[in-house]
């Protein structure tokens, strides 16, 4: 029997820290699995005349949330590798898998939006090269996790046995969840090397589905069993307490379910929405439990 998982993205883009917090709370409350920050500067898909509100730094506010929650997880979703260097990553995964007491999820992909790289003076390179940039820095994170002394020259990073200590909590190391909004073939490929759960943005049943085989078949070519990499959809919900509207809701992520979704992780249409967050509680999380 599939072991479902929901998770609800916070509203660190359009909120303030108390309003944050507060919804963080309140997901723990109402029994969701995890919350998850987006990690981004600005909402650069956004017109400038739209930039002037709340966007909560992804790394500096995880640590907060696992002090004022006990037992929800905490995820990034997703960290992205340019704006980091990765043995910097290490130690502050490390740091929050500490402070959280082991309930940190560590989602990661290439970096997109470029115009918020462009507006940072944060270099944007390539496609193909951020993607190599990830599979590096992977094998850092990595070794920094699990390794007394790691060495490692790439076309890109190098580290030469640095300290890191302590270890996470989590044996043997956080999960790796690997998430990409373009779903590229060697994100898919870095997913089936690395990954203990991959993540695809929206889309239709039929489009995770194809995603899910190619996903098989990188497993197959480098010798890995799938069925060890948890299957998760980043999706959003628009729910009320009208009953058409949870039926349709139920339905969706019945049919998303059956594409092989086992983690969901919902953006409601209004982040800051504890009603819908409690509707969505009271009437979905059963069916699926």
């Amino acid at each position: 029997m599939t072991c479902y998982t929901f998770g609800v993205v916070l509203p660190s883009a359009v909120a303030t820290y108390p309003e944050v917090r507060d919804v963080a709370l309140e997901c723990e409350r109402f029994g969701y699995d995890s919350v998850w920050l987006n990690d981004h500067m600005y909402e650069g898909w956004l017109p400038p005349e739209k930039h002037a509100h709340p966007y909560l730094d992804c790394w500096t506010l995880l640590p907060a949330l696992a002090v004022s929650t006990k037992s929800i997880r905490l995820g990034t979703m997703v960290t992205s590798n340019t704006f980091r260097h990765p043995a910097l990553l290490a130690k502050m995964s490390i740091t929050l898998d500490i402070i959280s007491e082991g309930r940190l999820d560590f989602g990661i992909g290439a970096g997109d939006l470029p115009i918020e790289h462009e507006t940072y003076g944060i270099e944007y390179p390539p496609d193909s090269e951020r993607i190599s940039r990830l599979h590096e820095a992977l094998h850092v994170i990595l070794s920094m996790w699990t390794e007394e002394k790691t060495r490692f020259k790439g076309n890109f990073y190098e580290i030469k046995e640095p300290p890191c200590w302590p270890k996470p909590v989590q044996k043997p190391h956080p999960p790796i969840w690997i998430g990409s909004i373009s779903g590229k073939r060697r994100i898919v490929r870095l997913a089936a090397e690395f990954a203990d759960n991959f993540n695809v943005l929206s889309g239709s049943p039929e489009s995770y589905r194809e995603k899910m085989e190619t996903l098989g078949n990188f497993c197959r070519e480098i010798g890995r069993d799938s069925r060890n990499i948890r299957r998760s959809w980043h999706g959003f919900v628009n729910i009320t307490e009208d009953k058409q509207s949870i039926e349709d809701t139920i339905s969706n992520l019945k049919a998303m379910a059956e594409a092989g979704v086992q983690d969901f992780v919902l953006g409601f249409q209004d982040r800051r929405d504890v009603t819908a967050l409690k509707v969505f509680a009271e009437n979905v999380l059963p069916v699926f439990r």
